[in-house]
């Protein structure tokens, strides 16, 4: 896994697709996403970020990461309004009392979110946590069942736990119940899944040839 280029890097890229950044040298994207914690409490101040943003290029993608706690149908439409394109909703947990011990809150909205979003014609991506005695395949499975309901071709992606604040006790996935994850979704049938923080549970080249043998190189 180290000291050899893997068989996804792109190799070089042409100039025009790198930009300057804080964070140093990247490829140029057409994307602002707003992220970190949970952005959907304050409202207005996203959305008059949104519709300032679409006033001075509209050709500017704006992206907005949440829990989906604080997406009520009065935000959703001023979300809308104000130009926001795209959501990367986090769904935490299907099981209600697991959602409230981990966020504090029911999960019974969020859950009628991607049909929402649909509706409205946002463009979305769902993402949850498989979390090693919390949540696991089984609820796994039945998020993308609810997502497939839908629309099959919401990108889903299962992404790894890793321990840490107050969960530091919980270990990280295995790489076969990524897999086990991945195939109830396949099973649901979501056709645009990914397995995310590979590195978390994929340890040598076999174990990575294994993963992309069975979910697709897409996948990884």
């Amino acid at each position: 896994m180290h000291g050899k280029r893997s068989t996804r890097c792109p190799g070089g890229i042409s100039v025009d697709k790198i930009g300057l950044s804080p964070q140093g040298l990247g490829p140029a994207r057409n994307i602002i996403a707003f992220t970190g914690g949970d952005l959907a409490c304050q409202p207005d101040f996203y959305a008059k970020s949104a519709a300032l943003i679409k006033e001075l290029n509209e050709n500017v993608w704006v992206l907005l990461e949440t829990n989906g706690y604080g997406l009520t149908p009065n935000t959703l439409d001023l979300f809308l309004q104000a130009g926001i394109d795209s959501f990367w909703l986090d769904i935490k947990a299907y099981d209600t009392g697991v959602h409230r011990r981990l966020t504090g809150v029911s999960n019974s909205r969020i859950l009628t979110l991607p049909k929402e979003l649909k509706e409205r014609g946002f463009v979305f991506e769902v993402l949850s946590l498989y979390i090693p005695g919390w949540v696991e395949t089984d609820q796994i499975g039945r998020i993308a069942t609810t997502l497939a309901s839908v629309d099959v071709e919401i990108p889903f992606t299962i992404l790894a736990f890793f321990p840490e604040y107050k969960m530091r006790a919980v270990h990280a996935p295995t790489m076969w119940q990524m897999i086990d994850a991945y195939n109830a979704a396949k099973d649901a049938g979501l056709r645009k899944i990914r397995l995310g923080n590979l590195h978390l549970f994929v340890h040598t080249r076999e174990e990575y040839e294994t993963v992309e043998k069975i979910a697709g190189r897409e996948s990884l």
